[in-house]
């Protein structure tokens, strides 16, 4: 029988708690279960503990049966108890997961920055929420409000959508949660991106505009435009990189800047990105002339450890990656030209080349694309022309020129 023991207030029996012992664990430990009871205000001392004694019955047995389905089942009894935790949300995130699973030293500065931004800006809309009261219904009516309250883009979705997913498995496997309730939130649809870049005639009046400019900024635009180089790529070449007698450029470095860490050097995006790059006859003459102007510069100076594109104090640290964003926008703008990011070089280049008939394998190498099926996606366009000239050939190859009567 459950044992009882009074609650006394101002002298007056407020409540009663109910305690019984199921057993012993595995070291020897009581288990005990306790519960208030509190009494109903209009019922009299001795109505009262009679209504306590009925009480207290129907909860020992009730925890009883509970106690036997438990120890037949030890899965059931483990997930009561998970389900009984409060794991602070916000606290779990950025204390426990961002650094054991994300800022541990196996991930390059920017990915590092990107999943501490989105984590944060999850936060924002999660405070005092903890990880066993957020349920898939919460979750699906976030990403829908995302979207329609909010207007935030597929692709910010998705991100949020994919650090979420990675935050509740690592809660599963650490057994704080006992299951993810990301899998049955709808994944956001990701929209096929417009790809920016230079048409065929903007591309002429690009260059021609370029010939004009300071030769830095010539070389660094040119070598964007015509080798699809990235921004940190292109400012995290040494002159060493720079095989002049055989016109070939290696790809050995990417340059980023965060706020939290300044201007880092890093190793290429993905291990594809690493890799060597002929260069057109134009862009190798540019730089052969920029490093004849940076030898002058600099006499007493072996160039071959310091940066094409250094910084304004230290031939021998890179440039700000931003400072080339800044750059090319003003002279975009001051000679007409589209408003286009140094990555919309990148797919001009890609862009251009294939119109130019060089083959996808060929544009995946230069672009340093980790699959075919990226470089397919981003930048082979089929117009009605392609469409027209394909079905011709088709009809030639097995002389399907005119229907018979």
């Amino acid at each position: 029988m459950a044992y009882i023991r009074e609650k006394m207030k101002k002298d007056k029996i407020v409540s009663y708690e109910f305690s019984c012992f199921l057993g012993r664990d595995a070291t020897g430990k009581q288990i005990r279960k306790s519960i208030i009871w509190h009494v109903p205000k209009d019922l009299s001392p001795s109505k009262g503990r009679k209504a306590a004694e009925k009480a207290a019955d129907a909860w020992e047995e009730e925890v009883r049966r509970e106690y036997e389905r438990d120890l037949q089942s030890p899965t059931r009894a483990t997930l009561k108890e998970i389900a009984s935790k409060r794991t602070n949300f916000g606290e779990f995130v950025m204390n426990v997961w961002f650094p054991i699973c994300v800022d541990n030293g196996e991930h390059k500065v920017r990915t590092i920055a990107f999943y501490n931004q989105t984590a944060k800006s999850i936060l924002r809309n999660f405070e005092g929420y903890t990880l066993q009261n957020m349920n898939s219904l919460t979750l699906q009516r976030y990403f829908i409000s995302l979207k329609k309250e909010k207007g935030y883009s597929a692709q910010y979705r998705h991100h949020q959508y994919r650090v979420l997913k990675m935050v509740f498995d690592f809660a599963v496997k650490q057994g704080i949660i006992s299951e993810n309730p990301m899998e049955n939130v709808d994944k956001p649809k990701l929209e096929r991106k417009k790809v920016d870049a230079l048409s065929e005639e903007e591309a002429k009046a690009f260059f021609a505009a370029l010939e004009d400019a300071p030769l830095d900024l010539r070389c660094a635009l040119t070598l964007m435009t015509t080798a699809g180089l990235r921004r940190g790529e292109c400012v995290g070449l040494k002159w060493k990189d720079y095989d002049e007698e055989n016109e070939i450029i290696s790809i050995e470095r990417n340059v980023i800047y965060t706020k939290r860490d300044g201007i880092t050097i890093n190793t290429p995006k993905t291990e594809k990105s690493t890799r060597i790059i002929p260069l057109m006859k134009i862009t190798a003459e540019l730089l052969s002339r920029f490093r004849k102007q940076k030898q002058r510069e600099n006499p007493e100076v072996n160039l071959e450890e310091s940066f094409i594109f250094h910084s304004r104090k230290d031939i021998f640290f890179p440039k700000n990656p931003d400072a080339v964003t800044r750059r090319l926008k003003r002279f975009m703008e001051s000679n007409n030209l589209p408003d286009l990011s140094p990555h919309d070089l990148r797919h001009s280049c890609a862009s251009l080349l294939l119109e130019s008939g060089a083959d996808i394998k060929s544009v995946q190498e230069i672009l340093g694309h980790a699959n075919a099926s990226t470089t397919l996606n981003f930048y082979v366009k089929t117009d009605m022309k392609q469409m027209k000239a394909a079905t011709d050939k088709f009809a030639e190859e097995f002389g399907l020129k005119k229907a018979s009567v």
